[in-house]
């Protein structure tokens, strides 16, 4: 039954999962996504929240979560960058798309100790 504390990683990983491996031709294309680098926003926050929401289960696991936490992100973030170009024809592996992931994850966990745990709130991750 442990495996029900991770239903929101769970949830959000098939979520990137279809962010990452959507057809380029399906992407919106709107005037307000005309952002510098809004791409390398999304993946940001794309991890950022991957890597929050698995900081919780992990911590009710007693395993050194801050440790696991970013290593399963980073390294999923890595697989996942990688096998973009394999599955899908019309996207490719970028690395300063990784470096994004990584960065929302290194976030996450900095962003996880200073402002979530042992604190009230920290049952809404």
């Amino acid at each position: 039954m442990k495996l029900l504390y991770f239903w929101k990683p769970l949830l959000w990983l098939a979520i990137i999962c279809y962010a990452l491996f959507i057809p380029a031709s399906d992407l919106p294309v709107k005037p307000f996504l005309n952002i510098p680098h809004f791409d390398k926003m999304v993946h940001f926050t794309l991890f950022f929240v991957f890597c929050v929401f698995l900081l919780r289960p992990l911590k009710k696991l007693k395993t050194s979560y801050y440790f696991w936490a970013p290593a399963i992100s980073i390294a999923l973030s890595a697989m996942l960058e990688f096998s973009q170009r394999i599955v899908t024809p019309s996207r490719a592996s970028d690395f300063y798309d990784f470096l994004a992931n990584a960065t929302g994850v290194l976030a996450a966990t900095l962003f996880f100790r200073l402002f979530v745990v042992n604190r009230q709130w920290e049952k809404l991750f």
